[in-house]
């Protein structure tokens, strides 16, 4: 394959000749820069020169300049009798030519200057030739961002500037160089400054679409593209037709039911003359980009997607939030009115900043991006004429509210829930053809075992289609297949973390509360198995635990979820605080839809971070996500089990949102007996029996404590041992002083 050769080929002699002459003629001042005259070095014989200079000047004005010197002097054998330059000639043309022209264009008459140059670049009669690369390139150009012919031709001076095929008459420092460029631009072109002043500015296509800088620099590394190192249509950079695979509009379910009908009136309804913007927001992986694939299938609509950016020099995938924007308008711009639904996936950049640059920061070393710039992205959702569906990851409380407004129609993806996570797999094992290895059981599994994206499952199911296992080693690659996939991105497994331990038991347990514990065990069933009623005065089912550390709150969740054949969906008070205004109140929904889309139990684990009084609130988020967390357990349909270690903290509204409240207290007599027989299986005598007796403020935690740390020992492990390990755990709790604080739910005032 050949390689690309620097040089000029003979389009570009003819076009920055042209440009040159036109230069020429409306030029009147200095020339500091000798390269400005570079056209001159291919274009002209030096006996030409030496034949228009003796014929325009007398010899006293070549003697002031010490022309004749150069020209007679140095070089009068070098023109031999055919006009013909020799070697030495054609070296020192290259050499000292556009000095020599630089030196006599200042010393000289401008208009006898002016008369040799255009005589000497006296345009030939034209040859017919086939045209290169370049200019099939600059054609397809031209035609794929509708450039005229002004724009094209200011956007091949700006490139020729940068290749040094053109320079301009003076260096100046950066700062004014734009300003500088524009005159230079004008007298290449023989326009008005004001006309190429338009189109440079930024609203104009040049630097819209990154064509150009804000410094009116070429967009260099388009030069792989003009010269045909890059054989890739150039549309196909910024924005790619849809024709893979698509879900049928029914595997959505729910989603399609309750929004599908109304979101396709407003597609089918919209005028030609106006945009259509749909907002898709919401967690990652829960099916966004396929569920818009899928309307414009039901749509029968072509779907364009936005292409996410560029891959770099060093073969890096670089976001260029500029170049998006230019794709985007320009997609607009060339697809048939009516027939297409627009894509824009991972649009979080987009969204929450626009940057400068433009389309073609796809071919940019460097991505140019500006933050805040809400105006940018404001005026594309004023102007677009299409539909355009935005795909977003990031939290709706942390877009603009002057963005969010302008968006005709949104649809918020909470995370997948075991139901939906199962449709995924059963449609993948489809898809792969993979259903002689698979069972509705295995999926189920797979599905409640592993909170892994719709891509997770896809590329699992791919990678067992290719090592083609038997049926009975299919579900273990799967296994080994998923679990580093999750480990990867921190998705931990469900089938392990809320599994009570081996030997927890209910019994020994000091758990006080007006109602037996067998009966509400038998009162969450109840909850549970009876129809949800339409009236909002249902009864609600939150629970609170309150108790020092390790008397066995947590355990008693994961054996409730046990009991009840009930996933558990955990959230730390500490997983639900946001750096962001409003972050915190959108995490505690979010946190309550995704249980109650699973028919999940709710646990809120040290929940006093959360719903702390909010007459010691110092701030005004710290009664918003008070106030937002009691809405939340005021209309939570499901079972809410919240636990905290310093309940006397809470807000006194929040306690009596409870339906039921549960103590854990410190182990009493034959609780600490039956926990140190059942941990470390060895009888006490009546004086061990006495001592552990005497150790107080003793929890359940303590003796899994101290038996872990009797583990290792190695030797004879006696009862004096463990004993002492006990009193330890026990005196450490009064050093700290947590022994000390009073726990239970005492007398609250009201507040609601």
């Amino acid at each position: 394959m050949s390689t690309y050769q620097f040089e000029k080929n003979e389009f570009i002699k003819l076009k920055s000749i042209e440009f040159f002459r036109n230069f020429i003629r409306n030029h009147n001042d200095k020339i500091t820069d000798d390269d400005a005259f570079n056209p001159l070095r291919d274009a002209v014989a030096w006996t030409d020169v030496v034949r228009h200079f003796k014929a325009a000047f007398s010899g006293d004005e070549l003697r002031a300049l010490h022309a004749d010197i150069l020209l007679e002097t140095l070089y009068p054998a070098e023109a031999d009798a055919t006009g013909h330059d020799t070697g030495a000639s054609k070296k020192y043309l290259r050499q000292h030519l556009t000095g020599f022209f630089q030196e006599t264009w200042n010393s000289l008459s401008h208009d006898k200057m002016r008369s040799i140059i255009l005589n000497l670049l006296d345009t030939p009669a034209a040859t017919v030739r086939e045209k290169d690369i370049f200019e099939h390139r600059l054609e397809e150009l031209q035609a794929t961002l509708l450039l005229s012919e002004m724009e094209r031709d200011t956007l091949l001076v700006l490139y020729f500037i940068n290749d040094n095929f053109l320079a301009l008459p003076e260096a100046c420092p950066r700062s004014i160089a734009p300003r500088r460029k524009i005159n230079f631009i004008a007298q290449c072109l023989d326009h008005g400054i004001h006309e190429v002043r338009h189109i440079l500015s930024p609203d104009a296509k040049l630097q819209r679409y990154g064509c150009i800088d804000r410094d009116f620099d070429f967009n260099s590394v388009l030069h792989g593209f003009l010269v045909g190192a890059d054989n890739n249509p150039l549309a196909s950079h910024f924005y790619a037709k849809h024709d893979g695979e698509t879900l049928p509009w029914d595997f959505y379910g729910e989603l399609a039911e309750k929004h599908g009908a109304l979101l396709k009136r407003l597609v089918l309804a919209r005028a030609p003359e106006r945009g259509l913007n749909i907002l898709l927001h919401g967690e990652p992986g829960t099916g966004k980009t396929s569920f818009a694939r899928s309307l414009a299938r039901e749509l029968n609509m072509e779907c364009h997607e936005i292409a996410q950016g560029k891959t770099d020099r060093d073969g890096g995938h670089v976001s260029h939030t500029a170049f998006r924007f230019g794709a985007l308008q320009l997609c607009a711009s060339r697809i048939r009115a009516g027939r297409g639904i627009i894509i824009v996936d991972e649009a979080d950049d987009m969204l929450r900043r626009a940057g400068s640059g433009g389309l073609l920061g796809i071919f940019s070393d460097s991505a140019q991006s500006g933050a805040g710039d809400k105006g940018r992205l404001n005026a594309v959702l004023d102007t677009i004429k299409a539909t355009v569906v935005w795909i977003t990851n990031t939290p709706s409380g942390e877009l603009d509210e002057s963005n969010r407004r302008r968006f005709d129609y949104s649809i918020r993806f909470d995370k997948l829930n075991d139901v939906q996570r199962l449709a995924i797999w059963k449609n993948n094992v489809r898809k792969h053809k993979l259903e002689n290895l698979f069972d509705d059981i295995a999926l189920e599994k797979f599905a409640g075992d592993y909170e892994t994206s719709a891509g997770g499952v896809s590329l699992v199911l791919q990678n067992i289609a290719a090592l083609a296992p038997e049926k009975n080693e299919a579900p273990v690659l799967v296994e080994k297949l998923i679990v580093p996939h999750c480990e990867l991105l921190d998705i931990k497994s469900a089938n392990t973390a809320l599994l009570p331990a081996k030997d927890y038991t209910l019994d020994g347990l000091n758990i006080k509360s007006a109602v037996k514990l067998d009966r509400i065990i038998a009162a969450f069933r109840r909850f549970q198995s009876e129809p949800a009623p339409a009236s909002p005065d249902r009864p609600r089912m939150n629970v609170l635990l309150s108790g020092p550390p390790g008397t066995g709150k947590t355990e008693f969740v994961k054996h409730l979820g046990k009991t009840l054949d009930t996933k558990i969906v955990v959230r730390m008070g500490s997983d639900l605080l946001s750096k962001w205004v409003g972050g915190t109140e959108q995490n505690i929904a979010a946190a309550f839809r995704e249980a109650g889309a699973g028919k999940y139990i709710l646990f809120l684990d040290e929940i006093d971070g959360l719903l702390q009084n909010r007459e010691r609130s110092n701030r005004s988020w710290e009664v918003t996500q008070v106030n937002e967390l009691l809405q939340q357990m005021e209309n939570f349909g499901g079972i809410l089990v919240a636990a905290t270690n310093f309940s006397q903290n809470l807000d006194p509204a929040a306690i009596r949102r409870f339906t039921f409240k549960l103590e854990f207290d410190y182990l009493d007599s034959p609780g600490k007996e039956l926990f140190f027989e059942r941990m470390f299986s060895s009888p006490l005598t009546a004086g061990e029996a006495a001592r552990l007796e005497a150790i107080p403020n003793l929890a359940p935690g303590d003796f899994r404590t101290a038996r872990q740390g009797l583990y290792y020992l190695g030797g004879d492990i006696t009862n004096n041992d463990r004993l002492a390990a006990l009193e330890t755990e026990s005196n450490a709790k009064k050093q700290t002083g947590s022994a000390a604080r009073r726990i239970g739910f005492g007398t609250v005032g009201s507040r609601s």
